[in-house]
């Protein structure tokens, strides 16, 4: 019988119980007459006579609990799929009938000595219907609704006396219930087919459900046959996933519930806890600790946090407030929590964990009280600790757990991650009765070690998500069931939630040499250096290509590397240890569903907690969880589901029709687009047929993209019903990646593309726009061979020969240079900083493209600051624009490695002639700002010969001088960054090669 529940629960949806199963068998005779007197009767065993249908049959008792109307119930009765049939189904069990458990439910149960009424209603004999002799020890169980009676023969005495006991009770409770129809409300799903009746549990994958549909296509291009019919499940699903969400969101918009959620990571290094944790768990805020006085001496000026909050808004902290708003969960992640070797092999006991969930209370101080534990789970030295509001514990619910390990041989656990799922179940209301549950959850891990391990990391991070599973789950799949998809009771793996919290020690590291680093804590102001640094952080640079944690959120960084800190060490004066290169290690990621939106709020490190060489980190969050009625969102889903049901695109001889589908234009003109400058237009496409149908849009051949880079379509794929209309977006952009060819007239703003009809005909759809040239996003090389304004050049042909490059220089940057040098601009200190005017810097780009004067200033004797800061600032976005940095990437490294103005100079020669030409009067420019600046130093302090051994012996940094500030801003330019490399060259060295030339011989 275990294995029919099992069936049978797999069935179901996650709001129902399984009450009883009974299994027997029925027979089913088609019966002709009067319709008031002939019904179709069932009933039989397997061992009847072979003249009769033979099916078994098992009978289900199934209840709902409704927190406003209390628990209902209801029969379902199954039948077994025969052998044949599964192959094209791919579950168990087909749903006969459901009978709802109301005052006027009928079950008799009878010896099977003389079918009750067969006699009558058959006008036959026993004999003639080979039934078994009137002394059978079976027994029969009758239901009837309406004109269909079904009769079920079992020799299971004791459940049935059971599922007798369950009907009374259940029917007693549907007497105290005037309204039948609401009360049973929650069997409209299972009125369908068993296959196609709609579930949100387990959330969809996160992975798709944050990414446009079209990321999930097979590939395909014109002419080539793809997976229209796997392509077109996805496509179907997804749209009918968001809009049965919109239509069940709809109904109680203005409803939420919001959830504050408190995190943190800490890398403990095996140490117990001996220090006040209130600062790190909210309970005390930073400013305002009982003993932050006494420890505040030995924390490095640069160890100050910056800034407690990411917005101006929503912080949870009030002026003058004394402490931070209390959470209604707390998430707290610690790695090396046991260093000991005998922690390796064997498990040493919670001594550990009891210890660090001693200290979390303690610090919550008399906030304890409100917080119970609602679990944990450790993997050696990876613990994860949730505590969670006493009022909302019982809120929580299914709550599994999951480890994995990833150290020596990838099994043990120095290395690996432990997870949390968890659901939240909101308060029902009058409008949502059985609010949807939200799926949580939480991993901790600690990746691979070490400077030069990256791709292990990489490859911890994908074993680690492929292997972390929760389950075995008897939660139902969120789609309708085809033989495409498994029936299976499935396990969950971590992106089977609605939120995706990661709490790592990931180990990720900085991709600079370790001077740059340090130079860049020290001698830069903190928010310009962490903004430069982060640039070349490898979990960042992982995110962007994809190659772990992609589509992961973290929000702004706004302190210090948390790693590595000294410990009686020698340390530099942030108080990193000398000998390990500093690091953004301790980390805290997310990833969300779009229809349960979370806000970060705040993003800190601790510095006060010092008993470890990592500092520990925090991130609070604020997670709006939507008020949807679960059976609301099955009755939307199964709803829209009827509105395609019957359409089958497998089958080429559906009745019904082929998809067809119309443009209500065939073409776009954009008229004139102009560099950086988006322009939109709009379609609407259209269901013009009488089935369901699918598009996408198609690229032309194996060696085209879909569409061109600089146009973007808006959506990629969609689902319409017959009648239905969609509007899609076409937006040109160009950006600097993309404008040289379009300035030089090698390529038009022209494109023709396919929209791909499923099962259907394709449409097709041109595009023309008329690019209007500009210098920005043209290589100096061409610029400095131009006749005239690029505006008139006509074509590539009409190019100067290359001959005259070594005297010639672009024009358009001689013309931004000539007027700076002939104003008095250097009272003006924060040219290059300060952006300047964006309506002005239209102008001048105008200007500059069309071979215009630059508008005159506002005064002709003093300068005008705000234009100076306008032309300043089109100069930069100028050098910016280059498809190629003013000095080679190849050169960078030989540039780097200059210790002396000499050399540099000597360096010049192996510059290209159109790099020289800008290289000279731009460092002369620069060299002219740096002398009139009388507020700092010129020349840059020295570094002491011996480091400070400890942060009270630090000193605070020299505020930078005017020449570094400008070296800080245009290095990155001249010699333009590569952030992607694999060695990337010294930040400090480019700025050292610029300096030689801005400061004074």
């Amino acid at each position: 019988m275990a294995h029919w529940e099992r069936d049978v629960q797999s069935l179901l949806r996650p709001s129902e119980r399984l009450l009883l199963t009974l299994e027997g068998s029925y027979l089913q005779h088609d019966l002709e007459g009067d319709s008031e007197t002939s019904l179709p009767i069932s009933f039989g065993d397997t061992s009847l006579g072979s003249s009769s249908e033979e099916t078994r049959v098992i009978l289900a008792i199934v209840g709902h609990v409704d927190d406003a109307m209390g628990e209902s119930g209801s029969v379902f009765l199954y039948t077994e799929v025969d052998a044949a049939s599964k192959a094209d189904h791919d579950y168990p069990l087909f749903l006969q009938h459901t009978f709802a458990i109301h005052t006027e439910f009928f079950l008799d149960i009878s010896q099977l000595a003389s079918p009750p009424h067969a006699h009558h209603l058959l006008g036959g004999s026993l004999e003639a219907m080979h039934l078994p002799p009137p002394h059978d020890t079976r027994f029969c169980v009758q239901l009837a609704e309406g004109k269909t009676i079904y009769t079920i023969v079992t020799n299971d005495m004791e459940r049935l006396s059971s599922v007798a006991s369950a009907c009374r009770r259940l029917r007693d409770l549907a007497s105290k219930i005037s309204n039948n129809a609401e009360f049973h409300q929650w069997l409209e799903p299972y009125s369908l087919h068993p296959s196609s009746w709609l579930s949100v549990n387990p959330p969809r994958d996160l992975r798709h459900a944050c990414q446009p549909v079209h990321s999930s296509l097979s590939l395909g291009y014109a002419g080539q046959p793809v997976n229209d019919t796997a392509d077109y499940v996805v496509i179907r699903d997804d749209w009918l996933w968001s809009r049965s969400l919109s239509l069940a969101t709809a109904q109680n918009a203005s409803e939420k519930t919001q959830l504050r959620i408190r995190v943190g990571t800490f890398n403990v290094n095996g140490k117990l806890p001996t220090q006040d944790l209130s600062t790190w768990l909210g309970s005390v805020p930073p400013s305002s600790g009982t003993n932050h006085h006494e420890q505040k001496h030995s924390i490095p000026p640069l160890m100050e946090p910056s800034s407690h909050s990411l917005s101006d808004k929503g912080t949870g902290m009030e002026e003058g407030q004394a402490s931070a708003p209390e959470a209604d969960m707390l998430v707290v992640a610690f790695q090396e929590v046991d260093l000991s070797t005998e922690a390796f092999f064997n498990f040493t006991g919670s001594a550990r964990e009891d210890a660090w969930t001693v200290a979390i209370l303690a610090a919550l101080g008399d906030k304890a009280k409100l917080y119970e534990k609602l679990v944990s789970k450790q993997l050696v030295g990876i613990l994860l600790i949730i505590l969670v509001k006493r009022d909302l514990q019982s809120r929580f619910t299914g709550i599994t757990d999951s480890s994995v390990g990833a150290g020596f041989m990838g099994i043990m656990g120095n290395k690996g991650a432990v997870a949390v799922r968890v659901n939240y179940q909101p308060n029902p209301t009058s409008s949502s009765p059985s609010p949807l549950p939200i799926a949580f959850t939480f991993v901790n891990s600690h990746l691979a070690a070490f400077d030069d391990h990256i791709e292990h990391r990489n490859f911890d991070f994908h074993d680690i998500t492929r292997r972390l599973e929760f389950g075995p789950c008897t939660e139902y799949v969120w789609a309708p069931r085809t033989k495409h998809r498994e029936a299976e009771p499935r396990k969950l793996d971590i992106y089977s939630s609605d939120v995706l919290l990661w709490l790592v020690n990931l180990n990720y590291r900085l991709n600079l040499p370790d001077a740059d680093v340090r130079h860049l804590l020290s001698s830069t102001p903190t928010s310009q250096g962490i903004h430069t640094l982060l640039q070349f952080d490898e979990l960042k640079g992982c995110i962007r290509h994809s190659k772990a944690f992609a589509g992961f959120d973290e929000h702004s960084i706004t302190f210090i590397p948390t790693y590595r800190f000294a410990a009686n060490t020698e340390s530099d004066a942030a108080g990193h240890d000398i000998k390990r290169k500093p690091a953004w290690t301790d980390r805290v990621l997310h990833k969300s569903s779009p229809f349960v939106p979370v806000s970060q709020r705040s993003y800190d490190a601790h510095p006060w907690i010092t008993m470890s060489d990592h500092r520990p980190v925090s991130a609070e969050f604020l997670v709006d969880i939507p008020c949807i009625d679960s059976m609301a969102l099955d009755l939307a889903a199964n709803g829209l589901y009827k509105s395609f049901a019957t359409f089958d695109p497998e089958d080429p001889e559906d009745p019904s029709g082929v998809p067809l589908l119309k443009l209500d234009k065939s073409a776009l003109e954009f008229g004139k687009v102009s560099y950086s400058t988006p322009v939109s237009h709009s379609l609407n496409i259209r269901n013009a047929g009488k089935v369901p149908a699918a598009f996408r849009f198609f690229a032309r051949d194996h060696r085209s993209l879909i569409h061109p880079l600089w146009l973007k379509i808006e959506p990629m794929a969609g689902f319409l019903l017959p009648g239905e209309e969609k509007t899609l977006q076409f937006t040109i952009f160009v950006s600097d990646t993309i404008a040289a060819p379009l300035n030089l007239g090698t390529q038009e703003l022209f494109t023709l593309l396919i929209v791909h009809t499923l099962f259907g005909q394709d449409l097709f759809l041109s595009l023309d726009g008329e690019y209007v040239s500009t210098c920005f996003g043209t290589p100096l090389s061409v610029l400095a061979r131009l006749p005239g304004p690029i505006r008139e050049l006509g074509g590539a042909e009409n190019l100067l020969p290359e001959t005259q490059v070594d005297s010639s220089s672009s024009r358009e940057f001689m013309k931004l240079m000539g007027w700076l040098t002939a104003h008095n601009v250097d009272a003006v200190h924060d040219l290059f900083i300060a952006p300047g005017d964006e309506a002005l810097a239209a102008q001048i780009r105008e200007s500059l493209d069309t071979g215009a004067e630059l508008p005159a200033p506002t005064a002709s004797q003093t300068v005008d600051a705000n234009y100076a800061r306008t032309v300043a600032a089109v100069l930069l976005a100028f050098l910016r624009s280059l498809p190629e940095s003013v000095v080679p990437s190849s050169l960078h490294q030989q540039c780097a490695e200059i210790t002396s103005r000499d050399e540099a100079l000597e360096m010049l020669s192996a510059f290209p002639p159109e790099s020289v030409n800008v290289w000279i009067p731009l460092t002369a420019f620069l060299h002219l700002l740096a002398l009139r600046d009388h507020h700092q130093a010129e020349a840059p302090s020295e570094r002491p010969d011996k480091r400070p051994t400890t942060p009270e012996d630090a000193q605070p940094p020299k505020p930078p001088s005017r020449a570094e500030i400008l070296a800080s801003i245009f290095a990155p330019v001249l010699l333009r960054d590569d952030i992607d490399a694999a060695s990337p060259v010294s930040l400090l060295g480019k700025r050292q090669f610029l300096l030689f030339f801005m400061r004074e011989s």
